[in-house]
């Protein structure tokens, strides 16, 4: 028990809250997502609603997929060029996020996963996120760099 108690004193309340958060999350979009098929599915019909799902996650993920090679391109053309590419390690960890979001069954993680393939959108999250992810994004570029070297 005390080794516990010494455990959390070390991690710190934060990253406990942040953790619980983060698990609550985890299990209420499901929750959702299932009430969400359950509804629909009253209203216009349960296989419908598996054939809109279907379609909406596999339709978007290949529209991410070919963002997802455009933006690489561009990477590729900052990497080359020797310019630090952080607008475009943003832009493409959003169109990932997307695409992982479109895969995943559920028309609320569908519809955040098409509001992630807004150019816009994604560089409204770039700007609140920047501050978090620049040390990141730094040292993936150096190590790309270096590697290119």
């Amino acid at each position: 028990m005390k080794e516990t108690h010494h455990f959390i004193n070390a991690a710190g309340k934060d990253f406990f809250f942040k953790l619980i958060l983060i698990l609550l999350l985890y299990s209420l979009v499901p929750l959702a997502e299932i009430f969400l098929f359950i509804y629909l599915g009253e209203l216009i019909g349960n296989y419908l609603v598996l054939v809109l799902a279907a379609v909406a996650g596999m339709g978007g993920a290949l529209i991410a997929f070919s963002q997802a090679q455009g933006a690489m391109e561009r990477l590729k053309a900052q990497l080359h060029a020797g310019r630090y590419p952080g607008r475009e390690f943003a832009d493409l960890a959003g169109v990932i996020v997307s695409g992982i979001l479109l895969i995943t069954p559920g028309f609320i993680t569908d519809l955040c996963g098409y509001l992630l393939m807004i150019p816009a959108l994604r560089d409204g999250l770039r700007g609140i996120l920047k501050s978090k992810l620049e040390k990141s994004f730094k040292e993936i570029y150096q190590y790309l760099r270096l590697s290119s070297l």
